[in-house]
């Protein structure tokens, strides 16, 4: 059993979940089971009690922003299994490895499963910029999975959130990762 704090929609208002749409609005909440705080990690259940979705709590008309549709602890793997299914999405269609140019976007937010995260792909350089409180939270585990995945092709990554993220009142120390 997960120790996310469990959010419990109205009947019927789970079709859009379902159909794997990335957002969960204020007006489809029956009930938050345990504490959550912005950018906390919680579960979305139907009002039968299925599990439907993993995503990040926020405060305002979108409360959950989801980025897994099966369970997960959103831990270190799961980060890099899902910046190397974009990675290897920008492969197929041949924009990692262009002569023209060596700039490219790695991650699109929603377009590839993950809210509120954006990764631009720089030649050796990544920069992301998160606009959600929990991808903010979450940026290390990303910063390790691009490691990973780049190697020795990365020689650093700059996190430029401090713009959206200062919006929002959180807090941004740091700039870069490597």
């Amino acid at each position: 059993m997960s120790s996310f704090p469990r959010i419990i929609l109205n009947p019927k208002k789970d079709r859009s979940v379902r159909l794997y749409h990335p957002w969960v609005f204020s007006g489809a909440i029956h009930k938050v089971e345990g504490t959550v705080k912005e950018g906390d990690i919680v579960e979305v259940f139907s009002a039968d009690g299925n599990y439907l979705a993993t995503g990040h709590f926020h405060e305002g008309s979108i409360k959950v922003r989801l980025f897994s549709f099966s369970k997960t602890d959103a831990g270190a793997s799961f980060w890099y299994d899902r910046l190397q299914a974009a990675f290897d999405a920008r492969e197929k269609i041949g924009i990692t490895n262009l002569s023209s140019t060596n700039v490219y976007r790695l991650v699109h937010a929603e377009g590839d499963g993950l809210p509120g995260l954006i990764i631009d792909i720089y030649g050796s350089v990544a920069v992301i910029q998160t606009h959600t409180v929990g991808m903010h939270s979450a940026r290390h585990d990303i910063a390790e999975a691009l490691k990973k995945i780049y190697g020795t092709q990365l020689e650093a990554i700059y996190d430029k959130s401090s713009e959206t993220m200062s919006k929002q009142n959180a807090v941004v120390t740091e700039n870069t990762f490597c």
